[in-house]
């Protein structure tokens, strides 16, 4: 508030003083808990509760006094502390470092290398420092519990703002509301429900929030029994149908690949997997249905109507959902390709994603322009240039490879009933997965601050177990999970 009031320098002070009162009242409790407050904070980022200037102050407040923690239990040990993961460690740095000869010749330098410190923050974090202070199980346990919390949030504001209509906060339009009429076969059904983006500007971050809650409590769940079990059953019934709201089929194709995987791990526990299977089948049945065009979502013109209003079917309508159509993405797409040819080695800078493809969005495409890539892997090249895309692929690799060098067996009582060997970080590598999917239709950015971003790197880094460089060396054949 500080810096919408005043001035964002004034706001990031107070972010700073903030991070002190944090890191002192949170010395009685574990690590833990500061590193859950740093992904609840991070879905702040991309929201409509704060503005352009002030959105990446919560992370960092929390990221500050989680610094301070560390910087504190240093001081005191003397002891240097190396990544767990040191291979995946090897692969980020080298990935950032890349990032940085980029930022040196990017079309702006200032903004590049705003990014560039924010990815080192982050991966830092992420690869070294959460690891380190919160990597045992019980910490991951409370973090998959603290994301299907926050994703059960983040579906009562969708539901909410799908009945109420969009709401102004900060000069802002909150939600990206639309009245929509149900299609079937093409034809709308006078059937009228809102879309809804929540407490957000755009559907896609809560519909990716809600999915990695879902996994995250299908994870929690299976390590639980009685009352809280089944209020983790619940609560994903709960979320569910607020992430069809939100009609963001790149979340859905996350969800479908991720609940498909975590069905198809061994389970001595059925109900997991019969959960997670029928999950599944739910979100590739509207994902097929709407690229069938069985299904969809015609908006309707409402001058400022909400869901209630008494409309007449295929009254002022256009089409929304429904069909093979990619929403403009293969515009974006061919411009992206073309500014990749012009700088293929060293990019446009990170952060120059839209200003790097907005001059190949010519004629009826330049409306399509202030759009990213639409594509992790295009935004990577456009940005960092086709070696930078290559480490961001070492990184996913190595990561993979680490993964399955796993212990096998089960050891844990919670891992005998699952038969899932430690299922926080099967779950946290589901999650990845489903990650995947979304990033390809998708601008993700390996460093970033939102929650996407950041639960992405959190998620890869906490499933993996400890590896030297010396255990690289001399480490055998794989022992697949």
């Amino acid at each position: 508030m500080v810096g919408v009031l005043t001035r964002a320098a004034f706001g990031w002070a107070a972010a700073a003083a903030l991070a002190v009162v944090i890191a002192w009242t949170a010395s009685r409790y574990p690590p833990r808990v500061l590193v859950a407050s740093l992904i609840a904070s991070s879905a702040f980022v991309p929201s409509g509760l704060v503005t352009d200037s002030t959105h990446y102050l919560p992370v960092a407040a929390m990221a500050g006094a989680i610094a301070i923690r560390v910087a504190f239990d240093w001081r005191q040990t003397r002891r240097f502390v190396r990544p767990p993961a040191e291979p995946v460690a090897l692969a980020v740095a080298m990935y950032v470092g890349w990032a940085a000869i980029a930022t040196v010749a990017s079309i702006d330098r200032r903004l590049s290398a705003s990014y560039w410190v924010g990815m080192v923050a982050v991966c830092a974090l992420a690869f070294w420092v959460v690891p380190r202070i919160s990597g045992a199980r019980h910490d991951r346990e409370f973090l998959l519990a603290v994301v299907g919390a926050l994703g059960v949030v983040v579906a009562a504001t969708v539901y909410t703002l799908s009945l109420v209509g969009s709401v102004t906060i900060f000069g802002r339009k909150v939600s990206d509301y639309q009245l929509v009429d149900l299609t079937v076969a093409g034809l709308p059904t006078g059937i009228h429900f809102g879309r809804s983006a929540g407490i957000f500007l755009a559907p896609l971050e809560p519909a990716v929030i809600m999915v990695m809650a879902i996994l995250a409590l299908l994870g929690w769940t299976a390590m639980r029994k009685g009352g809280w079990m089944w209020a983790g059953r619940a609560a994903i019934a709960f979320i569910v149908p607020a992430t069809i709201l939100t009609l963001d089929r790149s979340a859905w194709l996350g969800a479908i690949i991720a609940t498909g995987v975590f069905a198809a791990l061994p389970s001595a526990r059925k109900a997991a997997a019969v959960i997670s299977g029928v999950l599944c089948l739910f979100f590739a049945i509207c994902f097929v249905g709407v690229l069938a065009n069985e299904v969809g979502a015609n908006a309707v013109a409402t001058n400022g109507c909400s869901a209630s209003c008494p409309l007449a079917p295929g009254t002022d309508e256009a089409a929304l959902r429904g069909g093979t159509g990619v929403s403009g993405r293969d515009h974006l797409w061919k411009a992206s390709f073309d500014a990749i040819k012009k700088r293929p080695l060293l990019g446009y800078g990170p952060g120059n994603n839209v200003p790097a493809i907005g001059p190949y969005l010519t004629g009826a495409n330049s409306i399509y322009r202030g759009l990213t890539s639409h594509s992790t892997w295009l935004r990577t090249a456009v940005e960092e240039g086709v070696p930078g895309l290559l480490l961001l692929i070492g990184v996913l690799l190595t990561s993979t490879w680490v993964f399955l060098r796993g212990p096998k067996k089960p050891r844990a009582p919670g891992e005998r009933r699952t038969g899932i060997p430690d299922p926080t970080k099967a779950t946290l590598a589901v999650s990845v997965l489903g990650m995947l999917g979304v990033m390809s239709f998708e601008s993700f950015f390996l460093g970033g601050v939102n929650f996407s971003n950041l639960y992405l790197a959190l998620a890869t880094a906490l499933m993996l177990p400890a590896m030297t460089l010396r255990q690289l060396r001399h480490s055998g054949r794989l022992q697949i999970l």
